[in-house]
């Protein structure tokens, strides 16, 4: 697992760029078999591969954490 937290300038573009030339200047690539899951905040435009029926390798921090909070399943 990776997770990666960034700086967010608001600005969707630029922060898309920043975060792929992260992942190059480090050589992670979502594509291959390093990390089975890759977490990162904010809105995104990396490769996300489907790795089975209901999960996608690469997720956005905020939705699986208000997943794991909120959507308890039943439990009372």
């Amino acid at each position: 697992m990776l997770i990666v937290w960034r700086k967010l300038t608001g600005n969707l573009e630029k922060d898309n760029l920043m975060l792929d030339e992260w992942f190059e200047k480090y050589r992670i690539s979502t594509r291959d078999f390093e990390y089975d899951t890759i977490y990162v905040n904010g809105s995104n435009n990396l490769p996300n591969l489907r790795k089975d029926d209901e999960n996608w390798k690469v997720r956005r921090i905020e939705e699986e954490f208000h997943k794991r909070m909120w959507d308890v399943g039943g439990a009372a």
